[in-house]
């Protein structure tokens, strides 16, 4: 269930009802993109990958790509190399 009727809906209610500076933000409707971000990915066989991710948007906006990318000579990038060279094989179990 989504819009005015979800459980969401009924605390930006409850919210709007209670709090003055809520409303004034809710009523200003500023929406912030988030371009870059660190994100920690978990993988079944090499465990928790940290990776930084930027989001590049198409000129209308209906689209957008993510780029994840490990720092340069990180364990994460060993990891990613890793998965590169195991592609999708399946192990008994996961070292994660």
């Amino acid at each position: 269930m989504s819009g005015a009727d979800s459980p969401a809906g009924e605390l930006v209610r409850e919210l709007l009802r209670r709090s003055p500076e809520f409303e004034r933000l809710w009523d200003a409707h500023e929406v912030a993109r988030r371009f870059e971000d660190h994100k920690v990915l978990v993988h079944a066989e090499v465990g928790p990958v940290e990776v930084d991710c930027q989001a590049l948007f198409t000129e209308d906006g209906s689209q957008t790509l993510l780029v994840l990318t490990a720092a340069p000579r990180s364990e994460a990038e060993g990891k990613l190399r890793l998965l590169r060279v195991l592609g999708t094989q399946e192990f008994a179990g996961g070292s994660g």
